[in-house]
């Protein structure tokens, strides 16, 4: 078959190899033909062709033809067949060693362009001023400042630092390895500088963050007489970009206009302008440059848009991109798919992927990497994973987006073990890598992991870059070594805002309010300006503070400053007004948001409700965000999920749990033990077995949880047995395990266990006991009578107790009429809360108990006299999809006469059963009809007259307390459970008391 069939399916180029010049013809020419191909070569398949046509012909030997050949493979990034040609070259001349030197630097293979240049020194080739050039740009490849330093000596040992090709290598070099006083140097002493020279310098400074020296120079280098080229400006707008400098960017916009620079500088104007906030005007760049826009200009006005939050515009402006049947590029695809993955359409992604492989542009690694970020930020995370799985040659840009994706999505564990993986793999991490693994350390509170990544990077010669350093910055203060944070906050000059926002972050969320608003003060007092991310930082701290005259002072400051189209903005000033106990101003704030449908502002205002007991309103926020066709992450269900524990709604719960399988969050660790909680408290402990039992991933928080519904329950016993099982596993107990175990053993009464697991804290688990440990304790001893063990206990504790110890030994004088003792307590307690009148209810109650009814008298005076006021009863009973609410001494009920008919017959069988009123709880020293009559307003027993009024014989009822049930109470709920054969579930604010044929669960122990 003739030669030029066989090539013809190869393209242009190669046909035309197909038809050269035979060997017979003239040799100069014939070579001049192949040097022709090979520079206008556009594909590999080509080049391969041509190549293999210069073999046969013996031309592929020639050294001219063999740089060349070089060169080609370089371009198209293929070092192995380019080593193929340098080899079977019989002459090793310089310009095969740079041609060489200059392949591996354009490959990325940086480590190999230096060792060759060792290999050529060593076998005697003596390099030209081209070599170093080359090896000039392998050093700042490879990061290696090292080696950059040497090879600067070489040059100027054999005289070439004059040259200004050189010099300008040198400057170059520097520059990018952030030695930028160096290049300084090199630039001031060089003798020759031209238009290249001035571009490096101005460069160097403008990427090394000193923006008003590279406008310096740009001034300094017209006063000697070199103009500006469209390569200078471009390299000035990062500076300009730094400065936010919008008059700046205007008058770099004219200079641009009136020396007619080249079309490719519009493009920086429109990404500068937009990075200095004014997409309006970039906008206008965009639309005045008309034939002259490229799929550059698209890519950069698109990203712009998606930079300055305007993610549906961008989507527009991509679909007009589309519409017009115009060229993609990586950044409009990319950019794109950004936008998608910020407003959480999914769909959407989906469809610039697909449009963008029916086009076939550009679909490398970049593409499919923010790909796997959309899937991440929409909530289907395993799809992310399995697109990242089957990414071919995955690069550091993968893998850093994929860790990312995990820190993300709250699963920081996975991050940390795919870095392990990723280093396993042989990927060197860059400081991307560390921005986006850092955060995992933070988010598990792992200071010794984050110290371990800040050693590994200053080892691995890493750039600890402004950017690094706040991540570290962020994590040290995040875990509480503030003086860790302090000394990297201290050593960075100049700092960013960013890093402000770290510190200021992290003392906010380590509780200290106070220094977090200092930091935000003395950051102001600097002159330097907050941003958004100041905001979201500080606001925190008013809340925790209580501090709503500043949390208002922040919100005007974000009006003034035009913050509050910000939705993370808007966000935190929802969370902090709903913090503040003011509902009514987070919901109009909401009501003027939720037009984004932003997922995060939905999950504050549920949140917000929670936090103030509304968990009716939470749970119909959650209703209307559905309703709105708005997706729910993780974040909403497991704020949601309490909702139904609150209410202790089982069948809200499990509708809750329904839809978390039908959109496939049941494996979610934070949403699976959201659902143990939540049958656990709906009175369900054996819906909280199954589902434990049927998870296939526990963490030991999911132990905990578990423990934690046996202790509410005073299932002791269970509990015991879960806590040797979760050894059996080798789940490591932790101060919270501790806690839920102690707290079982003290509702079960189980003295004896729970002083050896006491003692088995520290000496056999290494887990120091904390106060609610030692007030768990006091209250176990307490509760069994043990009152002096308890106070001894107390006596020697190595911290001083809080209100928690004291309360549990209060709470067992009341049980056990132990007044002295009590008033001891109270005196404690009342210097420690001065403002929680439970603790003057309780010891009124003691008194009452002792018959001290003048001691009692005076304690409501004191109430009285420091207007505290005691919390009303109030018990709540779910009828038929409907949640009835009542208050002690409630009469306004519609049933109320039914509810006191049904009340006085079960009074009446009672009293032939043998039951007497305890009328001693009763504070009032009044006459024992009336102190009855109290007794039979509390708010349980007409949750229960209500209930026996509407519900079928022998059905289950459960009763929910805000309070705790009083001694009568009972008593008096075990004698209706035998009367009327229902058994009934009363959750108060300690545990679960399951009532059935006239005994309850707690053993009248509680």
């Amino acid at each position: 078959m003739p030669a030029c069939c066989r090539l013809r399916p190869f393209g242009s180029l190669a046909a035309v190899a197909s038809r050269a010049p035979t060997p017979s013809s003239n040799k100069a020419t014939h070579y001049l033909d192949y040097r022709h191909l090979l520079r206008s070569c556009k594909d590999i398949h080509s080049l391969l062709q041509i190549h293999a046509r210069l073999v046969v012909l013996g031309a592929a030997s020639d050294d001219s033809i063999g740089a060349l050949l070089l060169n080609s493979y370089s371009t198209f990034h293929q070092s192995d067949p380019a080593f193929s040609v340098f080899k079977s070259s019989p002459n090793s001349t310089v310009i095969l060693w740079n041609s060489m030197i200059r392949c591996y630097t354009r490959t990325g293979e940086h480590n190999k362009a230096i060792q060759f240049y060792n290999d050529m020194v060593g076998r005697g080739i003596e390099p030209d001023k081209y070599t170093f050039t080359f090896l000039l740009k392998a050093c700042t490849g490879a990061l290696d400042s090292d080696t950059g330093i040497l090879v600067h000596r070489e040059i100027v040992g054999r005289g070439l630092q004059k040259d200004v090709f050189i010099g300008t290598g040198l400057v170059d070099m520097y520059s990018k390895l952030g030695m930028i006083d160096t290049a300084r140097e090199v630039f001031e002493s060089m003798q020759v500088l031209d238009v290249v020279s001035w571009n490096a310098m101005i460069a160097g400074l403008s990427q090394t963050g000193d923006p008003h020296e590279a406008l310096a120079y740009f001034r300094k280098m017209q006063l000697v007489g070199e103009v500006p080229n469209s390569v200078t400006v471009l390299n000035l707008f990062p500076a300009v970009c730094e400065l936010s400098a919008l008059l700046l960017c205007r008058a770099v916009h004219g200079f641009v206009i009136r020396k007619h620079l080249l079309p490719s500088v519009f493009n920086g104007l429109i990404d500068t302008y937009c990075k200095c906030g004014r997409t309006d005007i970039a906008r206008k760049v965009f639309d005045g440059m008309s034939s002259f826009k490229d799929d550059v200009s698209w890519g950069t006005i698109i990203s712009g848009y998606v930079h300055n939050g305007c993610f549906l515009e961008a989507l527009e402006l991509f679909d007009e991109l589309t519409r017009e049947n115009l060229k993609l590029n990586q950044v409009s695809v990319v950019s794109a798919l950004s936008a998608a993955a910020e407003i959480g359409d999914l769909g959407r992604g989906i469809e610039i992927h697909n449009y963008a492989i029916k086009k076939e542009s550009h679909l490398d690694i970049a593409v499919n990497t923010m790909l796997m970020t959309t899937y991440a930020r929409c909530g289907e995370l395993e799809m992310a994973k399995s697109l990242f799985d089957g990414i071919q040659g995955k690069d550091i840009v993968a893998w850093s987006a994929m860790i990312a994706a995990f820190v993300q999505t709250g699963h920081p564990n996975e991050a940390v073990n795919l870095f392990r993986e990723m280093l396993l793999a042989g990927i060197i991490p860059n400081s991307v890598t560390l921005v986006s693994l850092l955060p995992a350390c933070a988010d598990l509170l792992n200071l010794k992991l984050g110290r371990s990544i800040h050693c590994y990077a200053l080892k691995s010669k890493i750039n600890v870059s402004v950017t690094v350093a706040t991540a570290l910055v962020a994590v040290y203060a995040q875990c509480g070594s503030f003086s860790s944070a302090h000394i990297l906050f201290d050593a960075l000059d100049p700092k960013d805002v960013v890093t402000w926002n770290a510190l200021i972050n992290g003392y906010a969320q380590m509780g200290e309010a106070g220094k977090a608003l200092q930091m935000f003060y003395q950051l102001r007092s600097l002159g330097q300006q907050p941003d958004p991310g100041t905001i979201v930082g500080v606001l925190p701290a008013c809340a925790l503070l209580s501090c709503l005259d500043e949390g208002a002072c922040i919100h005007g400051l974000v009006i003034r400053n035009g913050f509050d189209s910000d939705l993370h903005v808007k966000n935190a000033i929802i969370d902090m007004y709903a913090k503040f106990g003011d509902i009514y101003s987070a919901k109009i704030l909401f009501s003027e948001t939720k037009l984004y449908n932003d997922v995060i502002t939905w999950n504050t205002v549920i949140t917000g409700y929670m936090h103030n007991g509304l968990a009716s309103e939470a749970i119909s926020t959650f209703h209307l965000m559905r309703a709105e066709n708005l997706k729910p992450n993780f974040v909403t269900l497991v704020s949601v999920i309490p909702a139904a524990s609150y209410l202790a709604s089982l069948r809200e719960g499990m509708a809750l749990h329904s839809y978390v399988i039908r959109i496939g969050f049941e494996s979610h660790l934070l949403v699976a033990n959201s659902l143990i909680d939540m049958y656990s408290k709906c009175g369900r402990l054996d819906y909280a077995r199954d589902f434990f039992n049927q998870m296939d991933n526990r963490d030991t928080v999911t132990w905990n949880v578990m423990l934690a519904g046996y202790a509410i329950h005073g299932l002791g016993e269970n509990a015991i047995s879960l806590f040797s099982l979760m050894k059996d596993n080798c789940i490591k107990a932790d101060s919270v395990s501790f806690i839920s175990i102690l707290s079982a053993c003290r509702h079960g009464g189980l003295i004896a266990e729970g002083r050896k697991i006491f003692e088995s804290m520290k000496s056999e688990n290494q887990v120091e006991p904390n106060l609610e440990h030692y007030a768990c304790m006091v209250d176990l001893l307490g509760r069994a009578g043990e009152l002096d063990e308890a106070w001894g206990l107390i006596q020697r504790m190595p911290m001083t107790p809080d209100a928690g110890i004291w309360g549990a030994l209060l709470g067992a004088c009341r049980m056990h009429s132990n007044v002295w003792m009590g008033e001891i307590a109270v005196d404690h307690l009342v210097r420690l809360e001065p403002e929680n009148a439970a603790h003057y209810v309780v010891l009124a109650n003691i008194y009452s108990q002792a018959g001290r009814w003048a001691d009692a008298r005076k304690v409501r005076v004191a109430m009285n006299h420091t207007g505290l006021n005691k919390t009303p009863g109030c018990s709540w009973v779910e009828i038929n999809n409907a949640i009835h609410a009542f208050r002690a001494g409630d009469q306004s009920h519609p049933q109320y006469k039914s509810m006191c008919d049904v009340w006085n017959g079960l009074f009446e069988k009672m009293e032939k059963m043998g039951y007497v009123p305890d009328t001693s709880s009763v504070l009032h020293n009044v006459e024992e009809e009336e102190k009855l009559s109290f007794l039979h307003g509390h708010s349980e027993r007409l949750a229960i007259s209500f209930a026996l009024l509407n519900t079928e014989p022998g059905m289950t009822i459960q009763i929910i307390k805000n309070l705790r049930v009083c001694g009568d109470c009972h008593t008096v709920t075990k004698l209706v459970s035998k009367i009327t054969n229902h058994k009934i579930i009363v959750r108060d604010s300690s545990r679960f008391h399951h009532f059935e044929d006239g005994i309850c669960s707690c053993k009248d122990y509680w």
